[in-house]
């Protein structure tokens, strides 16, 4: 979905000379491919717009495609150069001016990313600091997803499934179902034992394939709850659970909330209407 949107944005953007417009779709393009496990392609997308400087385009786009161009770029195995240092200093002079409360711990992940052996692990402990003292689950997950693959890929599984645990918990709570299932990918490379699925008393088979976030969607529904109680109790907007629900209705081949009660109903812990208990 990403990719269609953004395609359009860029023949728009293109065709009428918006700079600024075809920035933002390459920078979500780019975005789309991290989360996809793809960082050579959003390295190679967001190459050419940050290595132009923040004066040729718009200064604050500049400023939000640096983080993932960085983080892009050591994924994919580029040589860390000076361009590249000069591109975090750059950022971090920015992020010193506090226009941005979450930028201060994005710019300690950057860090750590290229650091040497002996200083990357410090930086992404002072990273998850800093994102404590701010509301910014997203790039909170991000931070941990980060520093749990560092782990892994140094043979320290015990430690990188605790940062990666707490990615997918940070994900899912954003609704972030493609890094959801990146971090959920990194943890079970890590040797986590996936949790099994719950399976319907008739034997049919697997409940569902959705993500922990469906999941609770699905049985908030089914019990009677409004898109909007969903939201509010999960902390996401109505349009977020609007489009999960979509999903879940084509996953499980339902085309009502009825039919999703009917569904689950043997999964459900019954509901009491009144009156005495027996």
């Amino acid at each position: 979905m990403v990719a269609t949107h953004a395609q359009s944005a860029l023949h728009i953007a293109h065709a009428h000379g918006l700079s600024q417009a075809g920035t933002l779709a390459e920078w979500a393009r780019a975005r789309a491919d991290l989360g996809h496990g793809n960082p050579e392609h959003a390295a190679a997308r967001l190459a050419p717009l940050v290595r132009a400087g923040p004066r040729q385009g718009h200064f604050g786009l500049w400023m939000m495609a640096v983080p993932c161009y960085v983080e892009a770029a050591v994924l994919a195995g580029h040589d860390v150069d000076a361009d590249v240092e000069h591109l975090i200093g750059q950022y971090a002079r920015w992020a010193s001016l506090g226009a941005d409360p979450q930028a201060p711990a994005v710019v300690l992940r950057c860090r750590a990313m290229v650091a040497g052996n002996e200083h990357s692990e410090d930086l992404f402990t002072a990273a998850l600091a800093r994102h404590e003292k701010v509301d910014s689950p997203y790039e909170h997950a991000r931070t941990h997803l980060a520093y749990g693959m560092w782990l892994r890929r140094r043979r320290r599984p015990v430690e990188a499934r605790t940062q990666l645990r707490r990615a997918v918990m940070g994900f899912d709570q954003c609704g972030a179902d493609v890094w959801t299932e990146q971090a959920d990918a990194e943890l079970r490379a890590a040797g986590e034992t996936p949790t099994a699925v719950p399976t319907h008393r008739s034997g049919t088979g697997p409940l569902t394939p959705l993500t922990p976030q469906q999941l609770r969607i699905a049985h908030s529904v089914a019990q009677g709850a409004t898109n909007r109680e969903v939201a509010r109790q999960l902390s996401i907007s109505t349009r977020t659970v609007e489009y999960h629900l979509r999903n879940i209705f084509t996953q499980l081949g339902v085309r009502s909330r009825v039919a999703l009660a009917r569904h689950l109903e043997p999964d459900l812990p019954p509901v009491h209407t009144g009156g005495q208990l027996p």
